[in-house]
């Protein structure tokens, strides 16, 4: 399925336009949640600034290509499953498991606590980390007018 097939079934999608300038705060706020995830706190936190950074590279996929989440139920699993349909289907096995992350860290961030394990966190980590390298790639590759300077993978 095509991007723009699936996109015409979201009701939650809407067009935007994306810039430099945001491109380079959402690289930051990446790399913010992955530096934090990365101190010593619990493993639901450091899981969910784990998630959040993953969930964020999703957006900065989606944004790029000229769309975005509108706010509400949904959207995260919206800008997860959007994920195969930016950078491509070697992508399908992060998606799926960034949904059942998602699931996680909202029992951790609103039912209980102890609901990621150290290993799940350091897991969920390393996958955000190389999916950071993999939008970083695929952003100089597809839409290298958005590539704030500096930006590493």
């Amino acid at each position: 399925m095509s991007l723009e097939i699936w996109l015409s079934t979201v009701k939650s999608i809407v067009l935007h336009q994306p810039t430099v300038a945001e491109m380079k705060q959402l690289f930051a706020v990446v790399d913010r949640e992955l530096d934090d995830a990365s101190k010593d706190v619990s493993a639901d936190n450091h899981f969910s600034m784990a998630y959040n950074a993953a969930l964020k590279l999703c957006t900065i996929a989606l944004q790029a290509e000229g769309y975005e989440t509108a706010r509400g139920a949904g959207h995260h699993n919206t800008a997860i499953n959007s994920l195969s349909l930016t950078l491509g289907d070697e992508q399908k096995e992060t998606a799926i498991y960034l949904s059942t992350c998602s699931r996680m860290r909202s029992q951790a961030m609103y039912d209980r606590v102890d609901v990621a394990t150290d290993r799940d966190a350091k897991e969920l980590e390393q996958t955000a980390r190389k999916l950071r390298q993999d939008v970083v790639q695929w952003l100089k590759r597809r839409h290298p007018e958005l590539v704030p300077d500096g930006l590493n993978e």
